[in-house]
């Protein structure tokens, strides 16, 4: 049995009652050591270890309530955790019995991650639904009230009143605007994909993008590899480029700079825009893909949700990190 157990591909250990290693098979080495459990520490060396010893982090965290409970009523439990030390995803399942506990567990980040996006673009084709639905009717009157805006700028006897009237305009402009981005959320697929160059899309803009950072004192670098041709839908791609990249100068001082590159990985062509500003608020950090979520004073919360849109139909996937030294977004395209 211990030999079955120990080249399982699924990994496991066992816990005594004095929740000390007993066992730990071949398949959960690896995982152990990404947790920092071993300390520089053998695997034959962690046998008799305290489990308190080697996992801190642990020691009042629910996980431990679980084993306990576990334990104390001798029944198996199953559920989910993200990791103190790797911050990846783990299905642990207990098996108790009177000497201890059986632990057998498994990574699920993949499929969290999947579940969450999954979820993610459930809500945007909801919310592109509604916008679908009501956008024909507000875009009449608005065109109306336009119209007539329009008509009152030109009278010369409200001359005037001319400034506060281009003000209304630009704020009907806006709305159609808001609108027209929620029509694109709302998009499936691309209709236009053909082989196409990251590289060039991304030199073909960059003179709209310096000179915005030159006015503004900051910098726009370009670092990029020799990659494979995409089957992409280039102008959906060059807004997704404007869009993160203003997001970037937004977010940093003069003197900061964006760097801009393009790299192969794992099979997959990656886009990777790195700012030197000072991060994502850390309340609002995992729903920056949610709709009006925002920090802009004048923001409308929809330029990243617009992304993950492009992305997901142009065969890609989005991912970011984020410090107090900067943000970095990677666009990971399937070649």
């Amino acid at each position: 049995m211990r030999e079955v157990l120990e080249n399982m591909s699924e990994a496991c250990y066992f816990v005594n009652s004095d929740w000390e290693f007993e066992f730990i098979n071949k398949s959960a080495e690896p995982y152990l050591k990404v947790e920092e459990l071993f300390f520089n520490k053998t695997k034959e060396e962690l046998i008799g270890t305290s489990v308190g010893d080697v996992s801190a982090k642990y020691i009042d965290a629910e996980i431990f309530k679980i084993y306990h409970k576990a334990y104390e009523k001798q029944k198996p439990q199953v559920f989910e955790m993200i990791s103190e030390y790797s911050k990846r995803w783990f299905e642990i399942k207990l098996f108790p019995n009177i000497y201890g506990i059986f632990v057998a567990f498994r990574d699920i980040t993949d499929r969290k991650e999947s579940e969450k996006l999954k979820t993610h673009y459930e809500k945007l084709n909801v919310i592109g639904e509604m916008a679908a639905g009501v956008a024909h009717e507000v875009r009449n009157p608005m065109t109306s009230v336009k119209g007539f805006l329009q008509l009152l700028a030109e009278n010369e006897e409200l001359e005037k009143q001319k400034p506060i009237f281009d003000l209304m305009i630009n704020e009907v402009n806006r709305v159609n605007d808001i609108i027209t981005e929620f029509l694109d959320i709302a998009k499936d697929r691309s209709e236009n994909l053909e082989n196409s160059s990251l590289n060039d899309l991304i030199k073909a803009a960059l003179p709209l993008l310096e000179t915005r950072a030159l006015k503004e004192g900051k910098l726009v670098e370009l670092q990029l590899s020799t990659i494979a041709d995409l089957h992409i839908d280039k102008n959906q791609i060059r807004q997704l480029l404007l869009n993160l990249i203003n997001n970037s100068l937004d977010a940093m001082n003069s003197g900061k700079k964006v760097r801009i590159m393009t790299y192969e990985a794992n099979g997959k062509v990656v886009l990777s825009i790195r700012d030197e500003g000072n991060g994502i608020p850390s309340d609002i950090i995992d729903t920056i893909a949610t709709p009006f979520i925002t920090t802009k004073d004048k923001g409308t919360g929809l330029g990243i949700p617009i992304c993950f849109s492009i992305a997901k139909r142009n065969n890609a996937k989005i991912d970011y990190t984020s410090s107090p030294q900067g943000t970095t977004f990677n666009i990971r395209f399937s070649k």
